[in-house]
């Protein structure tokens, strides 16, 4: 079973960005530019037939690593350079595990479809050689240390520290120069997987084997990957959870995807492996592997394209109970009313197995009654009254607080609330009338 594992393309927490400037930010005028090339202001490494340029007035504080003998080669470090002193104390205190600033490594196109593929944080793939990708590494906390700093930035060091930290983006940009190499940008990889076109999308719903539970489901992307028609084997390419995080999905057989979908080809062609020839039983087969979930008839739904809408309200009912939770000042009336009123059936139901043992049920009707009247009242009753249909079929009793709300509202201003009943079908308002105890 594959471990899941969220892919980002956010690679510097927060201490990065202020201690290190960042990893991927680009050099500007505010910093030393680096030496002109040659003589002796830069010392250039040889680093598995590329050159690493960096300025001699700064090695002896820093540590040079280009040595890495049980590294493969389909993920070779070239170069890694620490902080010396900090590297040095932390080796003497801990055995390691400080000072490092930045470092260069490559890899093949299997190893980079596993990289883009998983968390990937602390490295950034920024050229390619048409062969080999190549990656900026940086840390993803901060990397100073000295046994008698109690506060880090009041540290003497400190300001050499920082002057180090901005070596490495310039190296960057000298390393793709120096080396005749072809920018790179994982997101411009990424855009044109979306805008190749071809995939059939099915809906998985991962609770429908346990209870037949349907309001919470995510999106396979499929397509043939070696041969389109009749006769071709199908593929998980990306997924989509129920929040709308993206997955790309390749299979780590060792080989680049082309090659091991050529080589699975090949194999359908011969007989085996016919589930594959169909996009549901190549989901099933993707699902057992990458989840080890079991599946039956009905897991699955072929639709015509990605449903972003529900990932979206996913999202935003989601923070909306823990903004209330942790920072009800910042809910606004409408902004609450709209993202309750815009929510589905699917959504509530995915809001309560996401934030199962979680109190966020009173807190939310709490604020649901605190603004339920108000200016634009008729909007306001609208919002309650979709809130309620949404959850006729929910296993909470959304009803009995949605009851008392529809009261306060119809007494606040008739009108208004005949007006915002008139909007929906006639069903819809007879099961409205039927739930609220002021319409009987």
């Amino acid at each position: 079973m594959r471990r899941l594992e969220v892919f980002t393309l956010a690679l510097a927490c927060l201490l990065t960005l202020t201690a290190c400037g960042g990893g991927a930010e680009a050099p500007d005028a505010g910093r030393d530019p680096l030496p002109p090339d040659g003589g002796e202001d830069m010392t250039v490494y040889d680093c598995g037939g590329l050159s690493v340029a960096l300025p001699t007035e700064h090695l002896d504080l820093l540590r040079v690593d280009t040595d890495f003998p049980d590294a493969e080669e389909s993920w070779k470090p070239l170069i890694s350079v620490y902080e010396k002193a900090s590297y040095e104390a932390a080796m003497e205190d801990f055995g390691g595990g400080g000072g490092f600033l930045f470092g260069f490594l490559a890899m093949d196109q299997a190893a980079f479809e596993q990289h883009i593929s998983s968390d990937g944080s602390g490295i950034e793939v920024f050229a390619t050689d048409g062969e080999r990708y190549y990656a900026y590494t940086f840390p993803t906390d901060v990397q100073f240390y000295r046994p008698d700093a109690e506060s880090v930035p009041d540290h003497p060091d400190w300001p050499v520290w920082e002057k180090l930290c901005k070596l490495g983006p310039q190296v960057r940009e000298d390393f793709l120069t120096r080396n005749n190499l072809q920018s790179f940008s994982v997101q411009d990889f990424l855009g044109r997987l979306d805008e190749s076109g071809g995939h059939v999308v099915l809906k998985y719903y991962p609770y429908f084997l346990k209870d037949g539970d349907t309001r919470i489901y995510n999106q396979l992307l499929l397509r043939q990957p070696a041969r389109q028609g009749e006769g071709g084997l199908w593929a998980v390419e990306q997924w989509l959870d129920a929040r709308g995080t993206q997955y790309l999905y390749f299979p780590d057989s060792g080989k680049p995807a082309a090659e091991h979908y050529a080589d699975l080809q090949a194999a359908c062609d011969a007989g085996e492996h016919p589930e594959l020839l169909t996009p549901v039983g190549a989901a099933e087969a993707f699902v057992k592997d990458y989840s080890g979930h079991e599946t039956v008839e009905g897991s699955f739904e072929r639709v015509p394209e990605v449903d972003q809408g529900y990932m979206e309200r996913n999202q935003r009912l989601q923070q909306l109970v823990l903004d209330l939770e942790f920072r009800p000042e910042d809910v606004g009336d409408m902004d609450l009313l709209n993202c309750v009123g815009e929510a589905t059936g699917d959504n509530w139901g995915a809001l309560g197995r996401f934030m199962y043992g979680s109190d966020w049920f009173n807190p939310l009707m709490d604020a649901v009654a605190e603004a339920a009247v108000g200016g634009d009242q008729q909007t306001r009753n609208r919002a309650v009254m979709s809130f309620l249909l949404a959850t006729k079929d929910a296993r909470t009793d959304f009803r009995t607080p949605l009851d008392e709300i529809l009261q306060t509202q119809a007494q606040a201003d008739p009108g208004a609330f005949t007006a915002a009943l008139a909007e929906f079908s006639e069903e819809d308002q007879a099961r409205i009338r039927s739930n609220t105890t002021a319409l009987k």
